[in-house]
This record gives structure tokens, C-alpha cells and sequence, in this order.
């Protein structure tokens, strides 16, 4: 199996995951061998703009945002406006998918299928909607959306990937229109079940099965490890 190196914070600022991603591409660009990882983290309240999204798509006034310590960000994901913030599992695919024999579509299944293989194992039936990318489930009659998925891919290296509301403070939600979404709302694992859960668990479970279906093997790394090799390497 091939190796990936698993990297997990606990809260990690949104612009330092955006350099580390960055400075990632860009030696993965150049150098076609270098490695993989797979970042687990959380984030700081912050909404993202992504390249399909709008400004307009942030309904709060700047008084709000500030109010409730929310930053705003552009990003080159695809997909539209999201939140992410604490008690949210992130997990950002550096990937290289020529290595890894995959399609770009067959890559955006596979992360999905992480989430719904995940979700089962809490008793939750985690499905797919065609045209709208992430995991849903049925809840009180309704269709709600558990799951986001907004990964950038090119030259067939991977930044950016999904984010899981596990414990989400979902209030936040309320000040966007989330995925350019207005007839379904988002929901967290809390609200699903009635109970939160211990997000450490949820990082287990996620990586366990990521190591399943992607079929590369996780090799564990230390934060300083992870950010002194791509300072080395962005250097060199």
C-alpha cells in the first residue's frame, strides 16, 4: 500500500491551513514523487468563499460577524460560501491522484464514501444527492445535509477536501446561505443523535476507514514534523 502521512491538530487558524496547502501544491507541482498527506483538524469560526460563491451569500452585517469572532475568506475550492468552526472534523487530501490511479470524479466518490462508511458505524444512514456534493440524511421527515465537500484539484494534485459537522455550533449557519443551498439545511451528529461525541473518536474512525478505501497506508506525523518538512522543502 502506499504511504500518507497523517497530520492532526486540534484547532488550526484558516489562513496557516491555507499557506500550508499552498506551499504543499506547490512542491508536490514540481516535484511529481513528493509525498501525501492527510490533515485532520479543526477550525476557527470562519466563513469561506469559494469559486462559485458570493459575498452576498453572507447574510450578517460586519457588526454580527465581529460580534461572534467569524472570519471572512476567498478561497480556491470549488463550491460556494461554508462555515467551518470547532467541533467540525476538516479533512484536507494533499494527493497526488496520477500516483494514485484515480479520477478526479472517482476521488470527490471516494471522499464521500469515507463519510458515509463513518456515519454507520453511529447508526447513521449517510446517502448522496445527484447535483449536490456531500453526504445527507433523513431527519424528522426532511432531507438535511451532514457533510460538505469542496476539494480543489489540479494537475491532478489535491488540496482542500470535506468537513463533517460532528459537535458544530449550527447557529452559525443561519448567517449564510450554506453551498449556495436554500431549500435544505445543514445538520451535526449532535442534533442527529441527541448527544454529543468525543471528536478524538470521530478522528480514529475516519482515518481507519480513509486507509480502507483509498488503500494507502497512514503513517503518523508530529505537527512540527509536518510544518519543518514543508518549510524545507518549499525552501530548497
Amino acid at each position: 500500500m502506499r504511504k500518507c502521512y497523517l497530520v492532526e491538530y486540534d484547532l488550526l487558524e484558516y489562513r496557516k491551513s491555507l499557506e500550508l496547502q499552498k506551499k504543499v501544491r506547490e512542491i508536490k507541482e514540481n516535484n511529481r514523487d513528493y509525498d501525501d498527506f492527510l490533515l485532520i483538524l479543526q477550525h476557527n469560526p470562519v466563513f469561506t468563499i469559494g469559486k462559485r460563491g458570493s459575498r452576498e451569500d453572507i447574510l450578517a452585517p460586519e457588526e454580527v460577524l465581529e460580534k461572534e469572532g467569524i472570519d471572512v475568506l476567498e478561497v480556491k475550492r470549488g463550491g460556494e460560501v461554508t462555515y467551518h468552526g470547532p467541533g467540525q472534523l476538516v479533512g484536507y487530501f494533499l494527493l497526488n491522484l496520477t500516483r494514485l490511479g484515480t479520477s478526479v470524479d472517482k476521488f470527490v466518490w471516494k471522499m464521500e464514501e469515507i463519510l458515509v462508511k463513518l456515519l454507520k458505524k453511529y447508526e447513521i444512514e449517510g446517502w448522496r444527492m445527484e447535483g449536490y456534493p456531500g453526504v445527507w440524511v433523513d431527519y424528522q421527515r426532511r432531507k438535511w445535509k451532514m457533510a460538505a465537500i469542496g476539494a480543489r484539484a489540479s494537475k491532478k494534485i489535491t488540496s482542500h477536501g470535506l468537513a463533517l459537522n460532528v459537535n458544530t455550533d449550527m447557529n452559525h449557519f443561519r448567517l449564510i446561505v450554506s453551498c449556495g443551498i436554500t431549500e435544505y439545511n445543514p445538520i451535526s451528529m449532535e442534533q442527529f443523535l441527541g448527544n454529543a461525541l468525543e471528536i478524538t473518536e470521530i478522528y480514529e474512525n475516519f482515518e481507519k476507514i480513509f486507509e480502507e478505501i483509498f488503500e494507502m497506508k497512514l503513517e503518523k506525523i508530529s505537527i512540527n514534523e509536518f510544518e519543518e518538512m514543508v518549510e524545507k522543502n518549499a525552501s530548497s
